[in-house]
């Protein structure tokens, strides 16, 4: 039996591997960076059931048509000579439903996304979950919701609507 799948999420590759925001043992384009990159970010969304798609450029590289590289936990796809990893991301986020999270500090390619059906996510951000995550999974799960406010709700203390969109994606992740 299949389980459900809790929403798309859209990596920028290069873009998060770069950040230096995670722990891997190098911040470059390698092949093995990008299997590093691959493989933290495939069991992260294994664990929390999403339908993952890492995004690098591979303008300069020679690619003349985008290619997609399976690996445990998602899909790689690099993008061909003629287009950058901006364009494909911003192709994915046009046909994505309502509620795919997009992993990015580009803020160009982040004005341009449609706000209606993606969920905009920086670079550090994403990586603070992602380490709380595998922390959580080695220490065990922490007793409070960090994402939970206390206090009485009402009229006044109620957050925007926007902003209680965003809220509910962020706790998927």
């Amino acid at each position: 039996m299949r389980r459900k799948s809790s929403g798309n999420l859209i990596v920028d590759g290069y873009n998060l591997g770069r950040s230096g925001s995670l722990p891997l043992s190098r911040n470059d384009v390698s092949e093995e960076c990008r299997a590093e990159l691959c493989g933290f970010l495939g069991a992260y969304a294994r664990a929390k059931r999403f339908r993952l798609t890492v995004v690098f450029d591979g303008q300069g590289m020679g690619n003349r048509e985008q290619s997609r590289l399976p690996f445990k936990g998602g899909t790689a796809v690099f993008s061909s000579g003629s287009e950058s990893a901006d364009d494909v991301i911003r192709v994915l986020a046009s046909t994505a439903p309502k509620g795919t999270v997009v992993v990015t500090s580009d803020r160009g390619l982040a004005g341009t996304l449609p706000a209606g059906n993606v969920t905009v996510v920086s670079c550090d951000e994403f990586a603070a979950r992602l380490c709380a995550h595998r922390m959580e999974e080695i220490k065990g799960s922490a007793d409070d919701d960090p994402d939970r406010r206390p206090g009485k709700k009402g009229e006044g203390k109620k957050p925007k609507k926007r902003d209680r969109e965003r809220l509910r994606a962020l706790r998927k992740l």
